[in-house]
């Protein structure tokens, strides 16, 4: 398994000294924080100061989105508290980390021991004749490794269907794969939605989330074939996780 570390923005919101237009000199109202941060942005704020920004400054604000390297200079006269506000977004801290997590899901498609059936639509009960409306379900093994006596360290379980009338895009299936908890890496579970055996390989997942270890987990899986050895077949699954 291994681990790298992406990175998240803090933002840090700085006392304002300017005067609003409708604010008066020498008045001992100030606006908050939170006022002032919708104010940066050009957003009313309702704590009963508004601040409009004119045409010049917007436009300086977003060459800031453009050209992040020239927000000190393109910040002149939007005043000194409004540079002190952008140079704090650029502080960034390091709190979330990325896992990879590579194992491999083993199905049986016929005979003893089945682990995938067509249950309905085109060619019904009869993997040889999928079609257009074809649904399937499946409780595959998930191994260590490629080989069917390595490591049992989870189950996949789901269903799918055939989605378009070509087939080009295999199946499209709602996915959820459970980590024994001896596993080295339960335990807990994570939850996928995409498309599998199509023309184009390999295949991307999306991570719609997990449970247990990966609780609040996000990120993608790629899918590979191995080479198939009828009626067992095997994917090595490369797993993205951002938690």
């Amino acid at each position: 398994m291994a681990t790298v570390m992406a990175g998240t923005t803090t933002l840090v919101a700085h006392k304002s000294s300017f005067a609003f237009p409708n604010q008066q000199l020498g008045s001992s109202s100030k606006p908050s924080r939170a006022c002032i941060q919708k104010e940066f942005l050009g957003l009313p704020c309702r704590g009963g100061v508004s601040r409009s920004l004119g045409s010049v400054q917007k436009k300086k604000l977003q060459q800031l989105d453009s050209a992040p390297g020239k927000k000190v200079s393109a910040m002149a006269g939007v005043g000194a508290d409004l540079k002190e506000y952008f140079v704090s977004l650029e502080q960034k801290t390091d709190t979330s980390k990325e896992t990879v997590l590579e194992f491999y899901v083993h199905e049986v498609r016929i005979g003893p021991g089945t682990t995938v059936m067509l249950n309905a639509g085109t060619g019904h009960h009869e993997l040889k004749l999928p079609g257009y409306g074809s649904m399937f379900v499946f409780d595959n093994d998930v191994r260590e490794g490629g080989s069917r006596d390595s490591k049992l360290v989870g189950r996949e379980r789901g269903h799918g269907s055939i989605t378009d009338e070509k087939f080009k895009e295999g199946l499209q299936l709602m996915s959820k794969i459970t980590f024994n908890e001896d596993s080295q890496f339960g335990p807990g579970s994570l939850t996928f939605s995409g498309n599998v055996g199509g023309a184009v390989a390999p295949y991307e997942l999306i991570v719609l989330g997990g449970t247990g270890s990966f609780r609040g987990a996000k990120g993608y899986a790629i899918v590979e074939n191995c080479p198939p050895h009828p009626p067992a077949y095997s994917f090595h699954w490369r797993v993205h996780l951002s938690h």
